[in-house]
């Protein structure tokens, strides 16, 4: 058994099938195995395939920047409430150990 790789109309590769190792060449298809590294659309010229670089693809294919959901930004938020209340605490707890250690004396 060996690949065969088959390309669409426009010569831009569409799958891969499994053959048998004598079987002959189909319409729109090569035994040429497209080259690692290669980024769509791969496209075949008759006698090897050819992509477009990484640069070109990532240019294409943007990473979408991720939106909290609403209850995320509520957990957020409170996260952020909680923190201030420590500090608030906090600030309250130095304030009164001043305060009964000037009332003690």
């Amino acid at each position: 058994m060996k690949p065969l790789y088959f390309y669409d109309d426009n010569k831009e590769f569409d799958h891969i099938e499994l053959v048998e190792a004598d079987a002959p060449l189909q319409n729109n298809s090569t035994f040429v195995a497209p080259e690692n590294g290669l980024y769509e659309p791969i496209t075949w010229d008759g006698n090897s395939w050819s992509g477009i670089t990484q640069e070109e693809w990532l240019s294409q294919h943007p990473v979408p920047t991720p939106v909290p959901t609403a209850e995320q930004q509520m957990v957020m938020q409170q996260a952020l409430d909680i923190n201030q209340l420590k500090q608030l605490t906090m600030a309250q707890a130095s304030q009164i150990a001043i305060l009964s250690k000037g009332s003690a004396e």
